[in-house]
């Protein structure tokens, strides 16, 4: 009785690893996992005829994998700005996707709007679909329209995906930022861009010393010598004993044998 009983347990436990790994390799849903990195806010101020207005730009690379075993379809990208200082509860707007870019191209171009949209376009950012078990990058940049300067002490952006999984926008990641007076002025005169880094990361930012002032103390305290190491020619020097064959050689190179002097 207690070996059938051990055996039929044997038997559960396998029965249960079995259905677990098919589940796993078969039968589990479309899941999505995402990882998004630094975010980059341009404003690019556009005139035309006696109108002007601000195209307000942020860009991020994004990650998107699925976990699952089933074939999966992710159907849309935004962004979505939020004002959370604002009087008004639920105050936001939607940052459409405009496009996907090649990072290098727009890395070099991003200053200007219609020559990045020339150059490192690669078309809209559309639907797309992932395998099982896959991954896929992009570089995507949203926009919208603003008649009017935008001055806020925080403004909380939200990178969301729709996906034919769950009727509902995701989650993915958040930034936080502010556009203040100069802020603004630095954008659209100057044309700096401002990166942000997102809300996961929490307290990890590159460049971070600890503590500090650490490069208060290895600064060195002595004068660096201008003009890099010193150089000076080189050339082979012969050892004695060389020298020495050498002018033995030398000496009775006129008659190389006893015969050839008799001669």
């Amino acid at each position: 009785m207690k070996a059938q009983a051990i055996l039929a347990v044997i038997s559960s436990l396998a029965l249960v690893i079995s259905l677990a790994t098919l589940w796993q390799s078969h039968l589990a849903k479309f899941k999505t996992v995402a990882v998004a990195g630094p975010l980059q806010l341009r404003i690019s101020q556009i005139k035309s005829s006696d109108t002007s207005w601000y195209i307000p730009q942020v860009d991020c690379r994004v990650t998107i994998s699925n976990t699952g075993a089933r074939v999966g379809k992710v159907l849309g990208i935004r962004m979505v700005a939020r004002y959370p200082l604002l009087p008004i509860p639920g105050a936001h707007e939607i940052f459409s996707a405009h496009s996907e870019v090649d990072s290098v191209l727009y890395r070099k171009h991003g200053a200007d709007r219609f020559t990045w949209i020339d150059k490192a376009s690669l078309g809209d950012a559309a639907p797309f679909v992932l395998l099982p078990r896959s991954s896929t990058s992009k570089h995507v940049v949203f926009d919208t329209r603003w008649d009017d300067p935008v001055i806020q002490d925080e403004i909380e952006f939200t990178l969301e995906i729709l996906t034919d999984r769950v009727a509902k926008w995701i989650a993915v990641e958040k930034w936080t930022h502010s556009i203040r007076g100069i802020e603004w002025s630095e954008l659209t005169e100057v044309g700096t861009a401002f990166t942000v880094h997102p809300a996961s990361a929490g307290s990890r930012r590159p460049f971070t010393t600890v503590p500090s002032d650490l490069h208060e103390y290895t600064r060195g305290k002595k004068e660096i010598p201008a003009g890099g190491f010193t150089r000076h020619d080189s050339r082979l020097v012969t050892s004695a004993r060389s020298a020495k064959a050498n002018g033995k050689q030398q000496k009775e190179a006129p008659g190389a044998t006893n015969d050839q002097r008799e001669q």
